[in-house]
């Protein structure tokens, strides 16, 4: 009985992470590389609060140190990630996971599992605990110095972008979601506050939805070869019937993509079938 409730927990598992793969992705960013805007900004965060005077030389110089080391992990982290544009593709070889992986687990599990092994030890992995609450109280201060700021000057809109980065670091998604929303106004030119959440509102909704929508199709008016805005913007053209418009759009977008990725033969399947 155990085990039958056990691939029916499997099932479920395997069901909601290859939703995912089922749909083509377009230069999607890595979760690095959003680690090393978060970054950057406290380091903006230090020069400033230097020239207002609200930390000394050894301590911007500490907290400088700190994040630099940081970002090498987050760099090293990066270089090993799958880049951009060929991160994965819809289809057969998706349900040969689900079918395989499972089987395979069991398999080895069966072979050299050993149920009756003991939890690993919290000491061995407090190091590991550690270093994670460090980087979320780094990001929590860096919150509440900008929280602050924006009291005193809430029409900075720099600090705004940047604060709802750090929110969206620490999981407080409705919060950064609001940050976002009064950034956006006051930096009429600015692709990344707009890009980043549209990039919520799609990951939240599963999908296009009109805000985001309306986001991406700003950044297209700032920048025509935005790949992720020229993709969903595509879709929601199709999905409100206006096919050659969207056909237009993943036409330009294919002769951005990298030849012979996957998003480019995704992208080039669909334009086929459009046509």
């Amino acid at each position: 009985m155990i085990w039958v409730l056990f691939g029916g927990l499997t099932a479920l598992a395997m069901l909601g992470l290859l939703m995912p793969l089922l749909r083509p992705a377009v230069a999607a960013v890595s979760r690095s590389a959003y680690d090393m805007v978060v970054y950057r900004d406290q380091l903006d965060e230090i020069s400033r609060d230097i020239e207002r005077g609200l930390l000394s030389p050894d301590q911007a110089e500490a907290a400088r140190t700190e994040i630099k080391r940081r970002m090498l992990i987050a760099g090293e982290t990066g270089a090993a990630a799958t880049p951009a544009g060929t991160e994965r593709s819809g289809g057969w070889p998706s349900w040969l996971i689900a079918l395989g992986l499972p089987l395979l687990a069991f398999g080895l599990y069966a072979l050299l599992g050993s149920p009756n092994l003991p939890d690993q030890p919290y000491a061995e992995r407090a190091a590991e605990i550690s270093e994670i609450r460090s980087q979320v109280a780094l990001i929590e201060s860096t919150v509440k110095r900008l929280e602050e700021k924006l009291k005193a000057d809430p029409s900075d809109g720099k600090n705004w972008a940047m604060l709802a980065r750090s929110q969206r670091a620490i999981g407080r998604t409705e919060a950064a979601k609001d940050s976002y929303r009064k950034a956006i106004p006051l930096m009429p030119s600015a692709i990344e506050p707009r890009i980043e959440l549209a990039g919520v509102l799609i990951e939240e909704g599963q999908g296009p939805v009109p805000e985001a929508v309306d986001l991406l199709r700003q950044v297209l008016a700032l920048e025509p070869d935005q790949p992720d805005a020229l993709y969903f913007v595509a879709q929601a053209e199709l999905a409100a019937g206006r096919s050659q418009q969207a056909l237009a759009m993943l036409s330009h977008l294919v002769t951005l993509l990298p030849a012979g990725s996957s998003d480019r033969v995704e992208v080039e399947k669909q334009i086929e079938r459009l046509k």
